[in-house]
């Protein structure tokens, strides 16, 4: 034991001894410049940027000079520049050399004024400098010193500490180490660009950006890292630094990171020369405080990165890219795009008083005017913004104007304290504000600017809302609805967190008044802490908990708050509590759409919803299965997404539909893309629409309860129907969203719709078609063009070298197109022109059109100074010109349609697409000198890249050793570029379209494409007829048909033999029609159908083709006009044999020679099977499909088929189809169907359907190689099983949606069945009035009741709707109707009331009750049985022993004092009336009294129990 620890003091002295001469050692490694000695450097610096293989081209800079360094006072020294040069680089990499450039005179002698720094123990302090130094010329100061910047620690070698820098406050790790033999100390020191506390960068164009951390956690697409290696040798004060290299490198990719990937590199060396007794002198001038060594912006974002040029007198320069660019032209050329930014770039460098001079000189030429107009808000500047503002004020800008120049510049102008101040006297200026939609966009726009503002700095100060918070007060306290809704819009845009205590003012939390506020105020409150949600999580998602956890909230508010909940992102634990929560949840609309929104989570691929996604996936099964199967009237979720990590792209789409009732218009829909890429993601777009009133105003429209065919008058009818809403109610709202901000919002409610009544019942309408018909007729003329910066997108930061890097992209469109319209109009237009005239004319339109696109793109990665740029660039183009002249002909009267194409002078070149990568590198000084070069060169050394591992085994052998063949000498290639032209002609037309490739073979440079359209020669020419007339068009006679083939004839015999074995099936109950049975498993089927079916098989067998029967009902003709006038095109004719149900369309080629066709045959065997064959090909029909349909049973569920056979399809789609084949496993998983590899019929597809009863279905789909299935497809509405009459589609179409959308209640013999589908048995003691459904919204539009008579003991129904009162009851076994007191007899049946809203009819064996535009849609009354349908728009507004018809199931029994029982019997009773209510009291027994307890306990003690509801009980007579 002794003996361990004398060892243990031993080693511990010698380590403390060791410790302490190192600790010694590291305290003089401080770098030591003091004394009167001038210390000189040589200093060189280097920046480029470009691929990082070698033997391509690169661009960049190199700087020379001397630095001299000399201590002025104590820890103060003066640095000073000795015959700084510059040098630019644009070629092949190594091989060419940097070529001399020039320093701009100004800057040179800028380079030679002295500067003093602060420099104590290794760091770098205070810079001191003359004013007239700019700030470009002190950042390239901050670069050397930077070099200096020692952050040394006495007591460690191996160290991490947080450094300021050039850079910002960075990561920085030291590796000290002692080099004994050679007497010297090395230091290396590394900087982590990316996991910086403050980092030195500006963006522009990327405020609407979210960083997406989970994104980069596996792959990075931006990395950047610099490294520092010092040698200190000692000195006679101390060490000095002898020598120092920088290297630094900025990497980005937008997809793959290990692929190659854009560099931009720094390399820096320092290195010390001589000590010199020269002393520095500086400047006779102030030396103020100009910052620290961190870098500083000046004018960087002025300096386009894509174009040099040399700025002298900006005025002038504009006016003459002005006349340039709206000189005007018949088509737009590719490079407008270029000059369209070049015009921008310029206007950034001009002042306010200059950018008005050209205002007030072209502001009176219209196509200048335009331009000017368009560039301004691209320009982005404080005197834009200042502009913008004058000229209006001015009143020089038109509304029009104004507004598309107001949204462009909202997004556009940089976002600063300034422009802010500037741009919020605009949006507040009185002239705005009395204008509505003025008024909503600057203030939307002001909200942006804030939030814009605030993604980039710092510090978001919360007086930039002060101003809207105090409105928000204002508003609040008034209840004035109009002027919340737009201030939380604006509070949500903004997305500050100080407006979460304002926004909560209007939503139902404690300490808020609920009812102060209407709901949809509440909605937006609720969206409007959506968008803080991700900013401020917790603070939102303790509101938004609050929210949902409140059972007795509406559940349209609860279901928006999950969605906000799910915004935060919230923790495993949480999700978990909320599923738990769910499983008690009465509400099936909320838990249906929370259990769809986890599910969807659940399969999310997105990285920033994994943890959301594995949380998601354990709560759903902590939930019941049966919420998956409640239909889609219930509340859903939809989400859609994929992301690929090598990419790093992805998208995501999401829809949510929130009910609550069961109708088929949701209440609230919204839906959002979101995109993924390079590491960041985006709200791309979102809209949300909100129906909380259309269901009224529907209810109020006649047009669904209008028998017959729907006119423009009955529609007129139906817009001043909308007139009897009150003036204050809400209809519905919409917003639309780009980049997470609101930029549009439309409230509708009665004024909207007077206006729309106005516009269409006064004449306004009509008299705008008439003047573009008189337009037309004149002549129009008409040129235009727009440009648009789609996209800037820059981020700069600075090197170590204080020169500024960028990486930008930019992308910029011009639109132009000239039209000339002529119509020639037979007989005239007069000016007391009416429609009746207008359809007894002949119009010829003859229009000239010349649309043009020309777009532009640049990617930019490089040095983009002030006085010279050296950067990569990715250049693409893209132009299109497609001149086209067409001429239609309408002949109204014999209903014919003509539409021609004529031919026109027509570019070689249609559509243009080019693709290049260069190095550029330029001074300002000499613009025209600047050096481009292709990144590509002529000539490439090549490394044998043949490195294919050859595995060698023996015998016997384990394993396998991989031998590497002998490395290959590099080799001289020349790059060949591919050039080829793939041209393909339609058939029949005579159009080529020709693919010309022009490629450089490099897997690095992309394909340039050219689209060439060659068709000088001709045009097209469109022609339809109609009715009797069609067979006079026909240019080509067609007298053979494929369906004259003999193996259509025995088909169609084999049919009717089937037919003609079997009888006749009885009527389904399901399909009201005859049956047809299908074995699963098994050919043998058994058809059934009338006689009629069997004459159209035998007489189908005798004509086969209808060409020679039947005249055509259309024939469209489509053709080429050709000079030497021969036919070239199609032409289709339809045949219609209607008493055999059978359709026929026949396509023939015109072409004199040629006899393609292609005959499509359709008929109808029966009213259960439908049969149909194409086939196409020359001559003979080398192709044919085969599609059969039908109906029938399969056990007990009735079943819909259908059968494809394809006889024979060309090989394409053969191969088309197994690549899609592939496809069906993953979509099939997505939609949640079933697959079995269970093998079928070749060539054939089935689809069968089994309906297993109204709402619930099981889909089959059979293919080649596998079987689909989905069972329990729980459908949205009730399948429409009852025939209709086909003779009135549009009756037929309102029956289907009423049978659809309808709530149904019923009662068969003593079994009711409720609006929910709850059945109970319902036994109606005698003369009980009963309320069976009530109207419960404020206009109270109809009531039933029922009783048992006492007499006949049948059941009497007493409905109230508008002024009438109506009894349906059974005497004497016979159905009979009161109205208002008085029998109706059955010869004045069917009865219409003279509003035309009420109907009254016989339908099978009883009565029928119509009221739909009241809401009641049929009441049915017959013998032991009534039922009672109520439109879609009335679920959830009902009440009565039938319920709300919300779809609620867990919330059934409710009795009229809302509360819930469990007994159906105390249900039925709290629905009885009154005898003070009754119409004939003295057939009422009851009444509704609050009991007492009449019994005293058994214990004779008082009872302290109290009645709770007033009971049913009976009156004393």
């Amino acid at each position: 034991m002794k003996t361990l620890v004398t060892a243990l003091t031993i080693a511990l002295v010698a380590f403390f001894d060791i410790s302490t001469s190192q600790q010694m050692h590291l305290a003089h490694l401080v770098p030591h410049l003091a004394g009167p000695q001038t210390y000189v450097y040589r200093y060189e610096a280097l920046l480029f940027s470009g691929l990082h293989q070698k033997d391509l081209a690169r661009a960049g800079i190199k700087i020379n000079s001397k630095v001299l360094i000399i201590a002025a006072d104590d820890n103060i020294f003066l640095l000073k520049l000795s015959n700084p040069q510059l040098f630019e680089y644009s070629g092949i990499w190594p091989e060419d050399t940097f070529v001399t450039s020039k320093f701009t005179l100004e800057l040179a002698a800028q380079l030679q004024i002295p500067i003093k720094f602060e420099y104590t123990n290794g760091m770098v302090g205070k810079l001191f400098i003359p004013s007239l130094v700019p700030t470009i010329v002190i950042n390239l100061y901050r670069g050397i010193l930077n070099i200096f910047q020692l952050n040394l620690k006495k007591t460690q070698n191996v160290y991490e500490i947080q450094e300021d820098g050039i850079q910002g406050i960075c990561k920085t790790q030291y590796v000290i180490s002692e080099d004994e033999e050679n007497n010297h100390t090395t230091i290396i020191k590394s900087k982590d660009l990316t996991s910086c506390h403050k980092r030195i960068m500006k963006d522009v164009g990327l405020s609407y950006l979210e960083k997406c951390i989970e994104c980069q956690q596996k792959i990075k697409s931006y990395s950047g890292a610099v490294t520092y290696s010092y040698i200190l040798k000692p000195a006679p004060n101390g060490v000095m630094i002898t020598e120092a290299t920088v290297r630094e490198i900025h990497q980005f990719t937008p997809q793959y990171e290990i692929g190659d990937a854009t560099q931009m590199e720094t390399r820096q060396t320092l290195t010390f020369l001589e000590i010199m007794t020269t002393d520095i002198i500086p400047i006779s001038a102030d030396y103020l405080a100009r910052g620290t060594l961190q870098y500083e912006f000046s004018t960087e974002t002025l300096w386009s990165p894509i174009q040099l040029m040399k700025i002298s007198d900006a005025q002038a320069q504009i006016v003459d890219a002005l006349n340039n660019l709206a000189t005007k032209k018949k088509e737009v050329h590719e490079d407008v795009p270029l000059k369209y930014i070049h015009l921008i770039q310029l206007m950034r460098f001009a002042s306010v008083d200059a950018v008005e001079g050209i205002w007030s000189q072209f502001k009176t030429r219209p196509n200048f005017r335009k331009w000017i107009l368009d560039a301004i808000p691209a320009v982005g500047t404080l005197a834009a913004l200042k502009f913008i503002k004058k000229t209006f004020l001015a009143g020089e800008l038109s509304f029009s104007e104004f507004t598309q120049v107001l949204l462009v510049a909202v997004h556009m102008v940089t976002a600063n304290l300034d422009t802010i101040k500037m741009y919020s006297s605009l949006a507040l200026h009185h002239k705005v504000q009395e204008t509505p939609v003025l008024r909503e966009i600057a203030m939307l726009g002001y909200g942006t600017m804030i939030a814009r503002y605030c993604s980039g700095a710092l510090e978001c100060p919360v007086e930039l809302l002060k101003h809207i918070h105090e409105i928000a007060t204002k508003v609040s306290a008034k209840a004035d609805i109009a002027e919340i809704t737009l201030i939380l819009k604006v509070l949500g845009n903004a997305a500050h967190p100080a407006s979460i205590k304002y926004i909560t003012k209007f939503l139902p939390i404690f300490g808020t008044h609920i009812h102060q506020f209407p709901m949809r105020v509440q909605v937006d409150a609720i969206l409007t802490l959506k968008a803080l949600a991700k900013k401020e999580s917790k603070q939102v998602l303790n509101v938004v908990l609050q929210l949902f956890l409140n059972k007795d909230l509406h559940p349209e508010l609860r279901m928006l708050s999950w969605i906000v909940i799910f915004e935060t992102k919230p923790s495993m634990g949480l999700v978990i509590t909320l599923a738990r929560g769910l499983r008690s949840e009465k509400n099936l609309q909320v838990s249906s759409f929370a259990y769809s929104h986890m599910k969807a989570l659940a399969r999310s691929t997105a990285p920033d919803f994994a943890l959301i996604a594995i949380a998601c996936n354990v709560a759903i099964k902590i939930l019941s299965p049966k919420l998956d199967k409640l239909s889609f009237l219930y509340s859903k979720a939809f989400l859609l997404d994929g992301y690929t990590y090598p990419l790093m792209d992805g998208a995501a789409a999401s829809a949510f539909f929130i009910n609550d009732a069961t109708t088929i218009l949701p209440r609230v829909v919204v839906a959002k893309v979101h995109a993924y890429l390079a590491g960041a993601a985006a709200d791309v777009f979102e809209v949300g629409i909100r129906t909380d009133g259309i269901q009224e105003v529907l209810l109020k429209s006649p047009f669904l309860n209008e028998d017959g065919q729907p006119t423009i008058r009955q529609l007129f009818q139906a817009l001043k129907s909308f007139k009897t809403l009150s003036k204050k109610q809400h209809i519905g709202s919409i917003y639309i969203k780009l980049f997470g901000q609101e930029i549009a919002f439309a409230n509708v409610d009665k004024a909207v719709l007077e206006q729309a009544i106005q516009f269409t019942t006064e004449g306004h309408m009509v008299e705008l078609i008439e003047e573009a018909l008189k337009k037309m007729q004149n002549g129009i003329v008409f040129q235009y063009a727009k440009p648009l910066l789609m996209g800037e997108v820059r981020h700069i930061f600075p090197s170590a070298a204080g020169v500024p890097m960028e990486l930008s992209l930019y992308a910029a469109a011009v639109v132009a197109g000239n039209l000339n319209v002529q119509a020639i109009i037979t007989p005239p237009l007069t000016e007391l022109t009416s429609v009746a005239h207008l359809m007894k004319t002949d119009v010829k339109v003859t229009a000239e059109i010349s649309p043009s696109i020309a777009l532009q793109a640049f990617a930019v990665a490089g040095i983009n100074t002030g006085f010279i740029q050296a950067a990569s660039i990715a250049r693409g183009k893209i132009h299109t010109l497609m001149p086209l002249k067409v001429v239609g002909k309408f002949d109204i009267t014999h209903a014919n349609f003509k539409l021609q194409t004529f031919p026109i002078a027509f570019p070689v070149h249609a559509v243009t697409a080019h693709f290049e990568t260069l190095s550029a590198a330029g001074n300002i000084e000499d613009v025209n000198a600047q050096i481009i070069k292709p990144t590509l060169p002529k000539m490439v050394v090549v490394q044998s890249s043949q490195n294919t591992l050859t595995s060698i085994i023996s015998p016997g052998a384990l394993s396998s050793e991989p031998v590497m063949p002998p490395v290959k000498d590099p080799e001289l290639r020349s790059i060949v570029p591919v050039h080829k032209t793939l041209c393909s002609v339609i058939p029949h037309i005579g159009i080529k379209t020709c693919m010309e490739v022009l490629s450089c073979n490099a897997a690095f440079i992309k394909n340039t494409t050219l689209y060439n359209m060659i068709g000088q020669h001709g045009g097209l020419e469109l022609e339809v007829q109609l009715g009797a007339r069609a067979a006079k068009k026909l240019l080509k006679e067609i007298n053979n048909v494929y369906l004259k083939t003999p193996k259509i004839k025995t088909i169609l015999q084999k049919l009717r033999e089937i037919l003609e074995g079997r009888k006749r099936d009885k009527s389904s109950r399901f399909f009201n029609h005859k049956k047809i049975q299908i074995a699963p498993s098994s050919s043998r089927r058994s058809f059934s159908s009338s006689s009629s079916v069997h004459d159209s098989i035998s007489h189908l067998s005798e004509t086969r083709s209808l060409v020679d029967s039947v005249p055509p009902v259309v024939a469209i003709i489509g053709r080429v006009v050709r000079v030497d006038h021969k036919l070239l095109g199609y032409q289709l004719t339809a045949y219609v044999d209607r008493p055999n149900s059978r359709v026929q369309m026949i396509v023939v080629s015109i072409a004199a020679k040629d006899n393609w066709k292609m005959c499509a045959d359709a008929v109808l065997m029966s009213k259960q099977t439908i049969v149909a064959k194409m086939a196409w090909g020359a001559e003979s029909p080398k192709y044919a499909i085969t599609i059969k349909g039908g109906t029938g049973h399969h056990g007990p569920s009735p079943m819909v088929y259908l059968k494809v056979k394809c006889e024979k399809v060309p090989r394409f789609i053969t191969a088309y189809s197994k690549s899609v084949a592939g496809y069906i496993p993953g979509a099939a998983e997505m939609t949640g169907l079933t697959i079995s590899n269970e093998k079928n019929i070749e060539r054939q597809i089935e689809l069968i359907i089994l309906v297993q009863d109204l709402r619930t279905l099981d889909i089959i789909i059979k293919t080649p190689l596998m079987t689909l299935s989905k069972t329990n497809l729980v459908l949205p509405i009730a399948l429409p099983f009852e025939a209709y009459p086909e003779d009135n589609v549009i009756k037929m179409i309102q029956n289907l949606y009423k049978e659809a959308s309808s709530a149904k209640c019923s009662k068969v013999r003593s079994i009711l069945t409720t609006f929910n589908h709850r059945t109970y048995n319902c036994e109606i003691p005698l003369s009980f009035y009963q309320v069976l459904v009530q109207d419960c919204t404020s206009e109270h539009k109809f009531l039933i009741l029922m009783k048992k008579d006492d007499v006949y003991k049948h059941e009497v129904l007493s409905i109230k709707v508008a002024d009438i009162a109506v009894q349906l009851y059974q005497q004497d076994s016979v159905i009979k109707v009161r109205i208002n007191g008085t029998e109706v007899t059955t010869d004045k049946i069917p009865y219409h009331h003279p509003t035309g809203t009420i109907h009254i009819e016989k339908k099978g064996a009883g009565i029928a009750f119509y009221a739909p535009g009241h809401g009641l849609n049929e009441v049915y009354y017959a013998a032991d049985q009534w039922e009672i349908y109520v439109g879609d728009r009335m679920k959830g507004q009902t009440r009565g022993i039938c319920e709300k018809a919300d779809g609620e199931i867990k919330q059934e029994y409710r009795r009229p004092y809302e509360n819930l029982t469990k007994s159906s019997v105390g249900f039925a009773h709290s629905w009885v009336l009154p005898a003070e209510s009754c119409h004939d009291a003295d057939q009422c027994h009851t009444k509704l009294e609050t009991m007492t307890l009449r019994k005293q306990r058994s214990d004779w003690q008082a009872s302290k129990c109290s009645p709770t509801q007033p009971v049913v009980s009976f009156i004393e007579d």
